[in-house]
């Protein structure tokens, strides 16, 4: 197997050694099941021989296993920081055309295969003369499965559908939106300018294991995980319903065992009241989980949100200047930036928990300073270059000119932030490793 990733023998091998500790199965045990010798699977868990294909199907033939447990994440960014110089994008144009016309062109931008998120540079080829979302022109789409946030560069309109209305945001350079999945939606450029979008798209927690789990699951048992999202009250009554239904608890037993009074209860399983947080407590403990767990959200974010840079207060933050660009509450774990970078940097300010996208659309060139595994490292990034940083790793930006830089700076959660963080850290640092690299059988053999 041709890879970039020294390691990936080894950690494909503890992958392995994981799948089979899961199946109780040692490696004597695996070798009779997959009909190879022992020596073969010794070497695929000391990362000293590829998997054979073969072996992945006996496996899938005689475990409950499928495929994909096999396969694992590929690192192209081995030393934390990924760039994309724009000579690269501009190679990889290619353009779209919508009833008849040259509709966008897409570039790629720098992307990880250790990051949750595709980021694309669209320019609209699409002029309107007005600001009508029922333009003649416009060529819609049905919308897609991932979530996506978009930084406008230039005189663009955003189209989309919200209550089934069509409405337009009359955007500029610095603004922007987030959409919600499968929202229909489109753009156009103004006045006769190169207007282009930088967007990005990401599937969230529901991309992969769990989109794989859905459609394996398949009728309409996927619909039925869904929570009631009219109220507040209505959505604690899912939750509450769930965990009912979990523990095969009935609403009688939940009342006596709980004390609480039989009305509040009732009440609450109809979606027709919220208890306080004394109540809260006394649920949770008979249900033995956390109040967290039954909480619903705040309040109910709309499909689309729409951000205008005006609206933004900048703030200092070391050598930079920030402001906050469209963000949402329901995804706490993605944040969008626009970083002016206005001196030089004499330390490492940044070390961001998220998966960090950056690129520079203006036109000075900055240096990008990361500290990987005690060393430092430096690369310029210059106007249309763009840049994938991992999570964690100590950072800073400085501009290669006399006046300020600008970035915009993307931030995204990974599969390791929420309910996952969570369960690392309750299993906590002693066994962290043996998460994501398995050394040793769950026994120990005599």
């Amino acid at each position: 197997m041709i890879t970039k990733d020294p390691t990936f023998l080894k950690r494909q091998g503890a992958n392995f050694l994981s799948l089979i500790n899961d199946l109780k199965r040692n490696r004597k045990a695996a070798a009779q099941d997959l009909q190879v010798s022992l020596e073969t699977i010794e070497k695929i868990i000391a990362g000293e021989s590829d998997i054979p294909p073969g072996l992945i199907q006996r496996a899938t033939e005689v475990w409950p296993v499928n495929r994909r447990d096999f396969m694992i994440m590929e690192d192209d960014c081995p030393e934390g920081v990924l760039v994309m110089r724009g000579e690269a994008s501009e190679k990889s144009s290619r353009i779209f055309t919508r009833g008849g016309a040259d509709y966008y062109e897409y570039r790629d931008t720098a992307m990880s295969k250790v990051a949750p998120f595709r980021p694309e540079w669209i320019l609209e080829l699409c002029t309107v003369e007005d600001n009508d979302p029922k333009n003649s022109s416009l060529r819609w789409n049905n919308g897609h499965f991932m979530h996506q946030f978009t930084m406008f560069v230039g005189p663009v309109n955003f189209y989309y559908i919200e209550e089934n209305q069509k409405k337009v945001m009359v955007a500029n350079t610095g603004d922007s939106m987030y959409i919600t999945p499968f929202v229909p939606h489109t753009f156009a450029t103004r006045q006769r300018q190169k207007g282009l979008i930088l967007a990005l798209t990401y599937g969230n927690k529901l991309l992969g294991d769990v989109q794989q789990e859905m459609s394996s699951l398949g009728g309409d048992i996927p619909g039925q995980f869904l929570l009631e999202t009219r109220s507040r009250d209505a959505y604690f009554a899912s939750l509450l319903q769930l965990q009912m239904a979990a523990l095969s608890l009935s609403a009688e037993d939940l009342i006596v065992q709980t004390g609480l009074p039989a009305d509040r209860v009732h009440r609450w399983i109809k979606g027709e009241a919220f208890p306080t947080p004394e109540e809260y407590g006394r649920l949770a403990d008979r249900l033995n989980v956390n109040v967290y767990d039954l909480m619903p959200p705040d309040a109910f974010d709309p499909g689309v949100i729409v951000s205008y840079l005006s609206h933004s207060k900048p703030r200092r933050y070391f050598n930079c200047q920030i402001r906050e660009l469209a963000s949402i509450r329901y995804l706490p774990y993605s944040k969008a930036l626009l970083l002016d970078v206005l001196e030089k940097a004499e330390t490492f300010p940044f070390k961001v928990p998220l998966h960090q996208y950056c690129y520079n659309f203006g036109d000075v060139s900055v240096t990008l300073r990361w500290d990987w595994k005690g060393q430092t490292r430096e690369v310029e990034v210059g106007p249309n270059d763009s840049v994938y940083v991992k999570p964690f790793v100590p950072h800073s930006f400085s501009p290669c000119a006399a006046k300020p830089a600008s970035l915009l700076s993307l931030r995204i959660g990974g599969k390791g932030t929420g309910e996952p963080q969570r369960e690392l850290s309750h299993i906590g640092k002693k066994n962290i490793q043996r998460i994501y690299q398995e050394y040793s059988l769950w026994y120990k053999e005599e």
